[in-house]
């Protein structure tokens, strides 16, 4: 950062603030009641390719992404009523730039309460989403590492059909029998057989390329019913080992949200996988996901319950199981990642995930996700 020089020493205090406003590596601004904006520090004019008078002569509704506007209304709706506001949202350059940023506000009245204006700081965010984009992939990845032996048996299932479909038309042929004197019955079986057998790799394939790519994914409608059967999918051969029985409720077309299918799914892969873990020792293994509607402060939510009959969690790490580098399981079979991870999936959800446990008995994960038209 270049130095700051003043040669006078008798600046009054308002210049001296206003120099420590145009200064801050933050976006600083405050807008009227209708969303004008009143004032603007110079790293605004930085980051957004405005001039300041550009700034000053526009409303804040111009300098937000068109698909956060519905959000931004709401939000300063709330600001004025509550008096501060704490959000993530996107800011659109000049140049159409998106800007992720973190806008901390708060609101100002005067004596006799009725607002005034807010006032705000925006942070850029960008390589912040970067890091914990990196965070979230290596968490897939480290999924995926985890249930690579099951992975290779779900491969291998479907490509001994084909060997061995291959096989018998191979001896077959060796015999002297060509094709057209075979019984049609066993060719089409052979035929069946292998085209279904290519079809689950395929599958399997492809889904292993969806899970753990690392691109940028968007936000869409999700049905939850896909997303807990796609983590049973990569989760079945783990599940299978550990003979546990898995009982799901969950219907399709009933509880949409909106959001990443990927992200959401990596969050139940992990969920399933320490139920599977926790149960490892337990002569019970039942293993439940349900969804049922709540709602908390006016918000209506889908709650997905991942129950385990497993040991169940002390008390006194309940409040550390989703820290970072916090596990339970024995050294060198966790990396105490995947619950943080999962946390900071639901956050960006605008979601919540709990725990409550008993000794003994089991642990039940809640996934709350706010609840989306189908």
């Amino acid at each position: 950062m270049p130095q700051m020089r003043i040669n006078r020493t008798d600046i009054p205090d308002a210049d001296i603030f206003e120099i420590l406003l145009d200064n801050f590596p933050d976006i600083i601004q405050s807008v009227d009641d209708g969303g004008n904006i009143v004032f603007i520090n110079a790293k605004a004019e930085k980051l957004l390719g405005y001039t300041r008078d550009e700034l000053l002569g526009m409303n804040i509704r111009q300098i937000y992404a068109e698909e956060v506007l519905e959000a931004l209304e709401a939000g300063f709706s709330d600001l004025k009523r509550t008096g501060d506001y704490t959000v993530e949202s996107l800011i659109k350059a000049k140049d159409g730039t998106r800007i992720p940023v973190e806008i901390r506000s708060f609101g100002i009245y005067d004596d006799n309460g009725r607002f005034l204006r807010t006032f705000s700081i925006l942070r850029d965010i960008r390589v912040i989403k970067e890091l914990r984009d990196g965070l979230v992939h290596a968490g897939r990845l480290a999924a995926i590492g985890e249930l690579a032996s099951g992975v290779a048996h779900d491969i291998n299932n479907p490509l001994t059909v084909v060997l061995l479909s291959n096989e018998m038309l191979t001896r077959s042929l060796q015999a002297g029998k060509p094709p057209a004197e075979l019984p049609v019955e066993k060719l089409q079986g052979w035929s069946r057989d292998i085209g279904k057998a290519c079809k689950s790799i395929q599958k399997l394939a492809d889904h292993l390329r969806g899970f753990s790519r690392g691109m940028a994914e968007k936000m869409e409608a999700v049905d939850l019913h896909d997303t807990v059967a796609d983590a049973l999918f990569m989760t079945n051969n783990k599940v299978m080992a550990a003979r546990v029985t898995v009982e799901s409720a969950v219907r399709k077309g009933r509880h949409y949200v909106t959001g990443c299918p990927n992200r959401l799914e990596q969050v139940l892969v992990n969920l399933v996988g320490n139920a599977c873990d926790a149960m490892a020792d337990r002569e019970r293994r039942d293993l439940k996901i349900a969804i049922e509607p709540e709602v908390r402060d006016g918000t209506a939510y889908w709650r997905c319950d991942v129950s385990d009959t497993g040991g169940g969690i002390p008390p006194e790490h309940l409040d550390d199981v989703f820290q970072s580098f916090f596990t339970t399981k024995e050294k060198g079979k966790g990396t105490g990642l995947g619950l943080s991870i999962s946390r900071g999936i639901v956050g960006e959800h605008k979601g919540m995930i709990e725990v409550r446990s008993a000794v003994g008995q089991g642990t039940t994960f809640s996934v709350l996700l706010p609840q989306a038209g189908a």
